[in-house]
């Protein structure tokens, strides 16, 4: 994922599932502000324009935890991103805000991008590739296919 304001320029290296898990939370904030009949989360989607390149510059982080958040002062959303190496007690590397329609543009964009990645395996969540996957619980029988 790549975040950029006038401070510059983040890169943030995710797994699938923190993606997915990231997305589903954004999902599920904007359905209880609407149930909740917040005003700001009656908005119209907009389509996410395409993203330029990276400047050498930017700033790369591994996360580790991700929390988000509503700012019901501001109304918007507050992603709390942490370093892999970060203490359980340290303060986020990176804090994120934005709008409630750039949440829910961001939560389209990820299912969009999980939804392109290979399948998981059921038993032991490694990624099931073309040629298929032996998975170590079944003891190296029974490779599971793409669409098994």
């Amino acid at each position: 994922m790549i975040f950029a304001n006038q401070l510059g320029t983040v890169v943030l290296w995710l797994e699938k599932q923190q993606l997915q898990a990231l997305g589903l939370a954004f999902e599920q904030m904007l359905a209880q502000l609407r149930t909740a009949s917040v005003e700001q989360a009656n908005f119209v989607s907009i389509d996410p324009g395409p993203i330029g390149p990276v400047p050498p510059s930017a700033t790369e982080l591994q996360v580790g935890r991700i929390a988000v958040g509503y700012d019901e002062a501001n109304t918007n959303v507050t992603v709390f991103v942490h370093d892999v190496e970060a203490g359980e007690d340290d303060p986020p590397n990176v804090v994120i805000r934005m709008a409630l329609q750039q949440a829910s543009t961001m939560a389209a964009q990820i299912e969009q991008t999980v939804a392109a990645g290979r399948p998981v395996c059921p038993r032991c969540g490694q990624p099931i590739g073309p040629e298929g996957h032996v998975c170590p619980h079944d003891n190296g029988h029974f490779p599971h296919l793409i669409g098994d």
